[in-house]
């Protein structure tokens, strides 16, 4: 596993040789195909890149699922979590950007982690880039899963962990959801499969309901708890203008949410985006307001490591490192994935009585946590009173140092 870089496995689509010249491929370790889906497994053992932990065991490569579709891959036995971006690998990357660290508070210290590159395109993976929502990527994600459990039947049955952030506050309902379906399918013999149970979902400052984040944008760059404000109160006023007068920002969600077209979430997207978010935000960082975008915290060192020729052939990586691909991220916005709320389906996954940790950082600002309490708070399950009456506590490591704070009900927690 390492930070940032590959899953486990990419996917790729049945020929993926036919997309890229056989001097550019690397020489995979192994290939194993599938029985049941016909997709192949190719990947790196014990690469000697990021992880260099003495007894860990890191594979890296791709899981081939269809017409030129790879999804990029790296695993590390206790608990197995499944991570979809962001960074909390086994390494970290140095400032000369060619080598690493040994980062001693990863997370496969205390659990094997499955990091996945998705949707294609993303990452290190490949293919047709034929999805375009949550829902399309979770059926191409379920059939990669499938292979690798198949590939691997020992991380079978073990405590399966599904955590992701930012956008993942969009695919991760969509794709637990999924996989419960398919696991009821598999039951009654309508479709063949390994089930995969979720037993825990946690989701990092999530993208989950964009009417209370934009609605929210204002009041936080004026007032951001605990640090100085980013945005004066004329431009404060002006935002609030356009967020709450008819026909704007709040409205087109509205329309967008209320079975509007892929189109009318696209401009609600461009209207709330350059009349409230951006005005408000200012110079500062989209993911920390304590720095500028300029100056990003921590710098992008990663995205240089990962195109060095050798770590990517060493790692069995095909194409060149896409930290954001603009590509992708457009092919959601104009299918209207982006401005849809995913508030009511992670409510039901609450209400299942799944456990799940919500937590946000407290400087960020396009997925703050202001804005993720609001939600939260009118998130509908079985908890919501409770949890509105319920009052915070402090967390501590050790017993030393407050680092957050925590409200518990049941099964669900938010931090």
């Amino acid at each position: 596993m390492w930070a940032r870089v590959i899953t486990l496995i990419s996917l790729a689509y049945t020929s993926i040789f036919n997309s890229f010249p056989a001097t550019d491929v690397p020489d995979p370790k192994r290939t194993v195909v599938s029985e049941r889906f016909g997709a192949s497994l190719r990947f790196v053992e014990n690469s000697g890149i990021c992880e260099t932990t003495p007894g860990v065991h890191a594979v890296s490569g791709y899981i081939d699922i269809g017409n030129n579709q790879n999804y990029a891959v790296n695993a590390s036995t206790s608990p197995f979590v499944l991570w979809f971006n962001g960074e909390h690998g086994p390494c970290m990357v140095n400032s000369d950007q060619k080598t690493t660290a040994i980062n001693p508070n990863s997370w496969n210290e205390v659990a094997n982690v499955l990091y996945i590159d998705q949707p294609i395109g993303a990452g290190f993976s490949h293919g047709n880039e034929n999805a375009e929502t949550s829902p399309q990527a979770a059926s191409l994600v379920w059939v990669m899963l499938q292979t690798f459990f198949e590939t691997f039947p020992t991380y079978q049955g073990r405590e399966l962990i599904f955590a992701t952030e930012s956008y993942g506050g969009h695919y991760g309902p969509e794709f637990v959801s999924y996989f419960d379906g398919q696991n009821d399918q598999i039951r009654h013999g309508i479709i063949p499969g390994e089930i995969i149970i979720v037993s825990a979902f946690m989701l990092n400052n999530g993208w989950i309901d964009p009417a209370t984040h934009f609605l929210n944008y204002p009041g936080f760059a004026e007032h951001p708890p605990g640090y100085t404000p980013i945005a004066t109160p004329a431009v404060v006023t002006k935002a609030t203008s356009y967020l709450l007068k008819s026909g704007g920002c709040m409205d087109q969600i509205a329309r967008c949410s209320s079975g509007g077209s892929n189109k009318d979430c696209v401009n609600a997207y461009i209207y709330c985006t350059n009349h409230v978010y951006t005005p408000c935000l200012g110079d500062r960082s989209d993911y920390d307001i304590r720095t500028t975008k300029k100056n990003p915290v921590p710098p992008p060192w990663e995205v240089n490591y990962l195109r060095q020729k050798g770590v990517q052939k060493a790692i069995g990586a095909e194409v060149k490192y896409s930290e954001c691909n603009q590509g992708v991220a457009e092919k959601f916005l104009e299918a209207g994935d982006f401005m849809r709320s995913e508030l009511i389906r992670l409510g039901a996954l609450a209400n299942s009585k799944l456990k799940m940790l919500i937590w946000y950082g407290d400087a960020d600002y396009i997925c703050n946590w202001v804005g993720g309490l609001t939600l939260t708070l009118e998130m509908q399950w079985y908890g919501q009173t409770t949890f509105g009456n319920t009052p915070f506590e402090i967390v501590t490591i050790n017993g030393v140092g407050a680092v957050g704070e925590v409200v518990n009900v049941d099964n669900f927690s938010f931090m």
